[in-house]
């Protein structure tokens, strides 16, 4: 593990055709929009997350992405053992779209809860964006920033420890559209 980058990914995990049928079900099955109060925030309390989110029931998408969950348990087992909750069906994941009628972007952060009780400890982002778009890049940020360039493909998903810093840059031409599914766990001990 020592020479691995930061974070797991894997190629077409999703066909085109199943991005194109996820999308529009996620649309028409939303819980909600993101309360603007959820996002990261800098020292001045100003939102680092310039983009529109969804929130969706996991329950509501699990014949799409289960699959996919079972590979990030996995890698957590393989690689990490770290102390994880399975997904339950009243859990929620977030829908995001990076606008580049916006220049949407997520300025550096962690990922994390309020909740006394649990971590969140791996992020998993799947891309839906049905078209090329530019701009938008992940970066982690380690010891130095570090490109994800798998992430800009369709149907691809990356799995990192949700607390290294990371970014999205602006979106200039087009949409990008991701998934997002945070594996939670008891804290960190």
């Amino acid at each position: 593990m020592a020479n691995h980058p930061p974070y797991w990914f894997w190629k077409d995990v999703l066909s085109s055709k199943e991005v194109k049928h996820l999308n529009q079900f996620i649309m028409k099955n939303y819980l909600c929009e993101e309360e603007k109060s959820r996002a990261a925030t800098s020292a001045n309390g100003k939102s680092k997350k310039n983009v529109k989110t969804y929130v969706v029931n996991y329950k509501k998408i699990k014949n799409y992405i289960s699959k996919l969950l079972e590979k990030a348990y996995d890698t957590n087992t393989k690689g990490y053992d770290f102390d994880l909750w399975p997904y339950k069906d009243e859990d929620i994941c977030l829908y995001n779209i990076y606008s580049s009628d916006k220049k949407a972007d997520y300025d550096w952060h962690i990922d994390g809860d309020n909740k006394a009780y649990c971590d969140i400890k791996f992020t998993l982002l799947i891309n839906l964006s049905e078209e090329n778009f530019e701009g938008g890049n992940l970066y982690l940020q380690e010891n130095n920033d570090i490109p994800v360039p798998e992430l800009k493909e369709r149907g691809s998903m990356v799995f990192f420890k949700s607390y290294i810093r990371h970014m999205v840059t602006p979106v200039t031409k087009g949409e990008r559209r991701n998934l997002v599914v945070f594996l939670t766990g008891p804290n960190f001990k």
